[in-house]
């Protein structure tokens, strides 16, 4: 567990936790009592969203979602969301028309229509019923240098046009192995929700990316992660006040998997996946959607 300003919560023992009880986030003196929930007795309703990134062609994003929709037909404690490549867009739109299955897009340009040549505009994505958007991932803030305020206008941007962003935030390696693990995280959540209003943010998706736990072999706890997520939700109250705070769903992007997503999802401040390669096909995203409920 981090040495810092989270070290008074001991998130060990809160996935055996039952019913309501309560502990106290972010220290005793600034102590705020926030309910204790398990599974199926959540503050907020979970979401899970699959971002297949750069995979799928757009007969294959056909057939897997699918798949989905006739597995997932009787889910509903669940937020289920999609996240295929622009070109599948379309198509997949046609076939959750009328299902519990949401469609969600992987960018969105910081403007509109206009002469911004390989920008996607919100105007395009609403008239292909997306729903929600996944914004500074990364990935695009490592390869295509995003930095926070460009996320910030994204996602106002979003707002602006009735699309829910999935903000996401997270820390290296390098980073967590300097202890800067807090300072980076708040920077992100500060920076990338800057200009919001709070009933803005309230409607935002935040999603944790430890980035040193994907793709490099090692492995967030779920301890681990459940702490990082408190800590979100003690900077979202310093920015807009505990009721707000609560009703922010965030997310945990660090390689979940069938089976990891219980113990995971248990956690109290952990409200679903943003799931990568194992959303890629219909049984093991099943099977963390079913893990959730």
């Amino acid at each position: 567990m981090m040495a810092d300003r989270t070290s008074g919560i001991n998130c060990r023992s809160c996935a055996g936790l039952e019913d309501r009880r309560f502990f106290a986030l972010y220290g005793s003196s600034s102590a705020i009592r926030v309910p204790v929930h398990i599974r199926m007795d959540k503050e907020r309703k979970l979401i899970v969203a699959g971002n297949w990134k750069s995979n799928k062609t757009n007969s294959e994003a056909v057939a897997l979602v699918s798949d989905l929709i006739r597995e997932l037909a009787a889910v509903k404690e669940v937020d289920v969301v999609v996240c295929p490549a622009f070109t599948a867009l379309s198509d997949v739109s046609k076939l959750v028309l009328g299902s519990n299955i949401r469609l969600g897009a992987q960018n969105l340009s910081d403007s509109g229509y206009g002469a911004f040549t390989g920008e996607i505009a919100p105007g395009m994505l609403r008239e292909l019923s997306v729903r929600y958007v996944i914004l500074g991932h990364s990935e695009r803030r490592q390869f295509q240098k995003e930095p926070d305020a460009l996320v910030a206008k994204k996602a106002a941007n979003a707002h602006a046009n009735n699309l829910i962003p999935i903000v996401c935030v997270g820390e290296t390696l390098a980073e967590r192995e300097a202890g800067i693990t807090e300072k980076v995280v708040e920077e992100q959540v500060r920076g990338s929700l800057a200009g919001l209003t709070a009933e803005q943010v309230e409607s935002t998706v935040l999603a944790y990316e430890p980035v040193w736990a994907i793709g490099t072999g090692k492995t967030a706890t779920s301890a681990q992660a459940q702490e990082v997520h408190a800590f979100i939700r003690q900077v979202l109250t310093s920015l807009h006040g505990e009721a707000v705070a609560r009703r922010v769903r965030i997310q945990y992007g660090g390689s979940v998997k069938g089976s990891n997503a219980r113990e995971l999802l248990q956690q109290p401040d952990i409200d679903g996946a943003l799931v990568g390669g194992a959303s890629l096909e219909s049984k093991g995203f099943v099977e963390i959607i079913k893990n959730a409920i």
